[in-house]
């Protein structure tokens, strides 16, 4: 099991990769465990490098829906490298 922490416009998460083709996207509870909040498959992973680009992946596509703070990223390149922290 390969994890990531991350942040996420100010926001901490965690991404676990079981090492074949399951992620779990999580964040923390009130009382501090990590939990899960999104669940995902993604086939033919060969590396760890390319599972993290499928957790960024889907975190940009997170991201998108809200309209006017993706519309924001994209207009400013470097607050887009801001947005999405691997810790």
């Amino acid at each position: 099991m390969k994890q990531w922490e991350l942040e996420v416009e100010g926001e901490k998460i965690r991404a676990e990769w079981n090492e074949a083709a399951t992620f779990n996207m999580q964040s923390r509870s009130y009382n501090g465990q990590w939990v899960d909040y999104h669940c995902f498959t993604v086939y033919g992973i060969e590396s760890e490098q390319a599972a993290l680009e499928c957790v960024l992946e889907m975190i940009q596509e997170e991201l998108k829906e809200d309209k006017d703070l993706w519309e924001y990223l994209e207009e400013n390149p470097a607050e887009m490298e801001d947005a999405i922290i691997v810790l």
